[in-house]
């Protein structure tokens, strides 16, 4: 199941991509976004946003924050139409004069849209030290 190769390099172009735009304040995130049934659950509670404008807004809104996103580890699987992947990373976070690196998982669920490949899903998350569940 792990994705071919043309695949893995699509999808990791992608996330190349989206956290790129991520990272730059006033970036054009909309395409990235733009599935209709597309879902993004953050790392936070209450951060949980369906459908394109209320993706494109929550990511207009953190790229204005102007953090860094970093994907290092990008693994992707695929099945048909349908590819998904694991993305190890980190955001570097500068606020109230802290400077750190946070780590950040997302899951990444793909859908072929003719020719390419879109965002499906967004799942993120902010590992922690000593996990409580």
């Amino acid at each position: 199941m792990i994705a071919d190769h043309e695949t893995g390099l699509a999808i990791r172009a992608l996330v190349e991509q989206t956290y790129a735009a991520m990272s730059t304040p006033g970036s054009e995130v909309s395409e990235l976004f733009s599935a209709e049934d597309i879902a993004i659950a953050g790392s936070g509670q209450g951060e949980l946003w369906t459908g394109p404008e209320e993706a494109v807004a929550a990511a207009s809104a953190v790229s204005s924050w102007g953090l860094r996103w970093t994907p290092e580890t990008v693994t992707v699987w695929r099945r048909g139409e349908v590819a998904w992947a694991q993305i190890l990373g980190s955001v570097h976070v500068v606020r109230d004069g802290i400077d750190e690196v946070v780590p950040y998982w997302t899951t990444g669920v793909f859908q072929r849209d003719g020719d390419r490949w879109t965002w499906a899903y967004w799942g993120g998350s902010e590992p922690q030290a000593s996990a409580k569940v």
